[in-house]
Parts: C-alpha cells; structure tokens; sequence
C-alpha cells in the first residue's frame, strides 16, 4: 500500500477509510461493514445465490479484511491487500465473485476427486490435495472483472469500424442521431436501427463469450449491467 499511496489516487477516500479501519478506528469499522457488508450480499443474490449463503460467505470475507480467517489468525489481513487501483466496492466484489466461484468448483470438484479411508478421521479435503498451497491472489483480485472486459471488448472490435463510429458519436460524445444522420447523409430511421442491433449484438457476443469462459456463472446481460452498476471497472 505504500508503494501506491506515493501517487495521486483516484480512490484515496477509499484508502484512507481501509487505513482507519486497519488501525482500529471503530467509526472507520462500522462505516466499512455497514457500506459493504449488504452491498456485497446483494451482489451475490442478485445472481440468485441464497441470502444464507450470500451472507455466510461475506461475514467470512469481512472477518479476513481484519484477519480473522477460517483456519486462524491470517498473517496478512485481507485490506492490507487493498492498493487503491480500483475503488473499494470493485476490489471487494472482484473477490467475492470469485471466492462464489471457486467454492463452486470445490463442489463440482469434490465429487470427482478419489477418496481415501482416513480422509475424515484426518479432516482432510480432498480438494486440498490437489490445490495449491497458495491461493492466486492475482485471480482473486482481477479474474472475473477481466473476463468481463475482455469479452466485451472482443465484442466491440467485431463491429464494423462504421457502426462503432455511431456507437461513440451517440453514447461517448452525446451526439444526436439526426446529426448523425446528417453526417452520413442517411435517413435517422437508419441510424436508429444501426444503433440497437449494434447494441443487440455486442450484448450477445458478449455473454457468449463470458459463457464460453466460464459456465458456472450462467450470467445474462442485466446481471452484466448489474454488476458493472456496483462498480466493476471493465
């Protein structure tokens, strides 16, 4: 966190609230849970995770923002991974999607793995012997918003350099679509219909894409705009 707090940040409320909290500040503490304790509930039962889940899996994330994991003590508390190269709200829901997503695959996984006569006198997960030591903290932090802007950005270079010059002429620069037209030298009717199949189509291009990459989440467009609504950057 140092090493970024030595540039002007985009998110330096952020940080200075994750500081306050990590340095036992209880109003900073309170703020961080009630703001993002129903937030990330949201997030995960708005893609139809049950509210028990949903809230046993955020009460576990927030307990290792302060250290307190399932196995113990953490030697590193969750926030101190927090950098500021996105707000608060992305970094927290980035993690959250994928923790979802990786107990997913413990489950589907478990059932394949072999088991063996001691695995329970020994409390042993079978997923854990074939896991890393380690988790992937770049996975955690960044695979779910880069599967998102990956897709949508293949979605986007398939247009035709045409349309995706109406597409940021209307949406990016605010321009009308008689003007648009008038540029063109076409009808509006025209500009019109090129917009909402351009839009129809990176829509669909890019939930197939995200579907393509990763099944489980079983994502449709108004969960993608959702989810982009509660600050994942793409």
């Amino acid at each position: 966190m140092t090493e970024s707090l030595s540039k002007p940040l985009k998110h330096a409320e952020d940080i200075e609230l994750v500081q306050m909290a990590l340095a036992g500040d209880d109003d900073a503490v309170k703020t961080f849970e009630a703001e993002y304790r129903p937030t990330l509930e949201r997030v995960l039962m708005a893609r139809g995770v049950d509210r028990g889940d949903a809230e046993d899996l955020v009460a576990d994330i927030i307990a290792e923002c302060f250290g307190a994991g399932k196995k113990g003590a953490m030697e590193v508390r969750l926030l101190e991974k927090f950098e500021g190269r996105s707000s608060l709200s992305t970094w927290l829901i980035r993690i959250t999607w994928n923790r979802w997503l990786d107990l997913k695959r413990r489950d589907k996984f478990r059932g394949e793995l072999p088991r063996y006569d001691d695995d329970e006198s020994r409390g042993v997960d079978a997923f854990e012997r074939v896991a890393d030591d380690h988790e992937d903290e770049d996975f955690i932090e960044t695979d779910l918003a880069e599967l998102m802007a990956g897709a949508i950005r293949d979605a986007f270079a398939r247009l035709e350099p045409e349309v995706l010059v109406m597409l940021k002429l209307s949406f990016l620069h605010n321009v009308s679509q008689t003007d648009i037209a008038r540029m063109w030298q076409c009808d509006q009717t025209r500009v019109s219909r090129t917009l909402s199949s351009a839009r129809a189509q990176i829509a669909a291009e890019t939930i197939r894409a995200i579907k393509a990459k990763e099944p489980t989440l079983d994502i449709d467009w108004d969960d993608f705009k959702r989810l982009c609504a509660y600050g994942i950057d793409i």
